[in-house]
């Protein structure tokens, strides 16, 4: 075992929660050494958090429901995971993120930001970042090294892949891909079966749907719309 449940006890949204104590000394190279006898993060029972790998619940984090910590993710600051949630791999959630519904959070995946929501049976891996106040839900995948900032929102079965980058208030849905080098940005909106990819920039209050391709460094900015089975780039 490497915790138990401290005396320490608080109520949040109606479910008693724990706080978690050390009760061996752990070290990471991400987290640096967790002491004999050091306080966690808060959860509703162990099996929140596992006993197994450098996991741990720092902070004001709260893990409750059947939300699961595993390995050696790690969640902290004011986060919350609950519903099915899990964490896993070597993931950090972090600031005042919340992880809910069946949605995964693994590999080196990263999620800080102010009010951040995944949920649902969304998906967040490989050397993913999801920062700001961006929504991650549906069946929505975030992986390769691609990040998701500011307001953003993917959902549906949109993936996020390569190094592509989704800001501003940028929607992205539902079976959307945007992949290699491509960024979305401002209040643009992508959507149907649209691919963006290579060096591709959307902005602006472009709307891009149907099964429209986008490539090369093709840059799509103002107020217009694209549909059907156009290629550009």
């Amino acid at each position: 075992m490497k915790f138990v449940l401290s005396n320490e006890r608080a109520e949040y949204k109606g479910i008693r929660l724990h706080r978690v104590r050390a009760v061996k000394e752990m070290f990471s190279i991400l987290d640096g050494a967790i002491k004999l006898g050091e306080l966690g993060g808060w959860i509703e029972s162990e099996k929140n958090l596992s006993q197994n790998g450098l996991c741990w619940i720092h902070s004001e984090a709260k893990v409750y429901g059947n939300a699961h910590v595993c390995d050696d993710a790690r969640i902290t600051d004011e986060a919350v995971a609950c519903g099915d949630a899990i964490i896993s791999g070597e993931a950090l959630v972090a600031g005042c993120a919340r992880i809910s519904g069946n949605a995964l959070v693994t590999d080196l995946a990263k999620i800080d930001g102010r009010q951040i929501s995944v949920g649902e049976n969304a998906w967040i891996g490989e050397y993913a970042q999801v920062r700001g106040s961006a929504n991650i839900m549906g069946q929505a995948r975030v992986g390769g090294c691609a990040s998701v900032s500011q307001m953003a929102v993917v959902t549906g079965r949109s993936q996020i892949t390569g190094n592509a980058k989704i800001s501003g208030t940028a929607r992205i849905q539902n079976k959307a891909m945007i992949t290699d080098q491509a960024e979305v940005r401002g209040h643009a909106v992508v959507r149907g079966r649209a691919t963006l990819c290579d060096s591709a920039v959307v902005e602006g209050e472009m709307i891009i749907e149907g099964a429209v391709t986008i490539a090369g460094n093709t840059i799509l900015s103002g107020g217009g719309r694209m549909a059907g089975c156009a290629r550009i780039g």
